[in-house]
């Protein structure tokens, strides 16, 4: 009966124009994974601007290959480009620049499945680096598509970050700690187009591990579009700073390290 239930599944997924783990979220990870060989190519853009005071603008530029190694396991490698534009922001420098920021390895491993469990959760694991900096980042992915056309998602996420000072007294790693929260909802207007909100909570812990010493925090909520066409799909996501307190918050908002707006588009394509 099982094995009905997915094949149907599977057919509605097609007649509809979509992929199994076609994203309608871009701060969220659903809990769907890509079918046992089936490649996907995705390209990240991410646009993240203002500060307190003067000009600053920062993209990122995210190029991911991802393949489905088993119909529950997927695995990715990214290669990542930063570009950062800053002018007369107090305790930035003034900056134009193109950086490369090394590469990322994604796995996920699907617990249940959004479609047919009552919930589906899947875990993740992704490592980057640029041969200085490390990061380890863990997520529980929680997600749930309904009949009705609404599809549910939402992720707890904890980061360690190693970041490599080249100090007079000797060459040393801070360690910083970073907690996020994201969900939100979508809704399918169409077997091709649907429309949603999104949110991130974020904290950073600076002086280590142990999630001691919050240095900030920040909220953004924003709304998404998704367009799903039969061989490939785009989400854009507007995600303004709502509230944020810590280190140099004023009026409300964070602006000393982060920032008032981000803009997200991902675009896939699956062969």
């Amino acid at each position: 009966m099982k094995k009905i239930l997915l094949l149907a599944s599977s057919i509605l997924l097609l007649a509809s124009g979509g992929f199994a783990d076609e994203r309608y979220f871009t701060y969220s990870y659903e809990s769907s994974v890509l079918s046992q060989g089936e490649f996907e190519l995705e390209q990240w853009v991410t646009n993240q601007n203002g500060k307190q005071d003067g000009s600053y603008s920062q993209w990122n530029y995210r190029t991911e290959l991802e393949y489905g190694v088993t119909d529950r396991y997927t695995t990715a490698l990214y290669v990542n480009v930063n570009s950062t534009h800053s002018v007369g922001v107090t305790d930035v420098d003034n900056n134009t620049s193109v950086e490369f920021k090394g590469f990322s390895w994604e796995n996920i491993y699907q617990l249940s499945n959004p479609h047919l469990d009552a919930i589906g959760s899947a875990l993740y694991l992704e490592y980057s680096t640029d041969s200085d900096d490390h990061e380890l980042e863990g997520k529980v992915l929680l997600s749930k598509v309904l009949e009705n056309g609404l599809n549910i998602v939402f992720n707890s996420v904890y980061e360690m970050e190693w970041e490599y000072e080249d100090e007079e007294e000797g060459d040393k790693y801070e360690k910083e700690a970073t907690i996020e929260f994201t969900g939100g909802a979508s809704y399918k207007l169409s077997p091709a187009w649907a429309v949603g909100l999104e949110s991130v909570y974020v904290a950073a812990y600076p002086d280590g591990f142990d999630l001691q010493g919050r240095e900030y925090q920040a909220v953004y909520v924003g709304p998404n579009v998704h367009y799903g066409a039969p061989s490939w799909w785009a989400t854009l996501t507007f995600m303004p700073q709502v509230w944020g307190d810590g280190d140099g918050a004023s009026g409300g908002r964070q602006l000393v390290h982060q920032e008032k707006m981000e803009i997200r588009l991902i675009v896939g394509y699956v062969f």
